[in-house]
């Protein structure tokens, strides 16, 4: 065999070993991609499945605010304005913790009982919103506390003393 006709086969001999090491390889990786992918998968499903539970278990508030909520309220988390009852609403909340026991934030308070002191300057407060239980088949909050950042001072509201009940529908 002349010594062309070796290297020929040899070259192909080399490039075929080649090319199957680099369609193993690209098995490898493709096998490889496929399990990340799948443990992705299966990662984002437990995340979902934690955050549908944690969602499920955590509670709503009724919320009366706006004309469009103001007869039947509706069920949020989080709300920036909420209707605390017939006399009282806080504003701006600023959430700081909204869990299955209880929600508190902070936010600017206005009421029928401070009308015009409070309407051109909101009284600052903080809400804690608590005693959750299941209305209509969903998990509500019953209660709230109101606390003024100055104390309840000359304002004789029963918002303001103590636990008060939450409309729940």
């Amino acid at each position: 065999m002349p010594s062309t006709t070796r290297r020929t086969r040899r070259s192909r001999t080399a490039m075929g070993a080649a090319l199957a090491g680099v369609a193993v390889l690209g098995m490898f990786a493709t096998a490889q991609a496929a399990d990340a992918a799948t443990a992705s998968q299966r990662t984002a499903q437990a995340v979902h499945s934690t955050s549908v539970a944690r969602a499920g278990s955590t509670p709503y508030v009724i919320n009366h605010y706006g004309e469009e909520n103001a007869d039947r309220g509706r069920a949020e988390r989080n709300p920036a304005h909420l209707v605390l009852s017939e006399f009282t609403s806080i504003n701006a909340v600023d959430w700081k913790k909204w869990d299955a026991k209880r929600a508190v934030g902070t936010g600017e308070v206005t009421g029928s009982w401070c009308l015009e002191t409070c309407m051109d300057k909101p009284l600052k407060a903080t809400v804690t919103l608590s005693n959750p239980r299941t209305v209509d088949g969903r998990k509500v909050y019953t209660s709230f506390t109101l606390k003024l950042a100055g104390g309840a001072g000359t304002y004789d509201a029963e918002d303001l003393h103590g636990t008060r009940p939450l409309a729940t529908s």
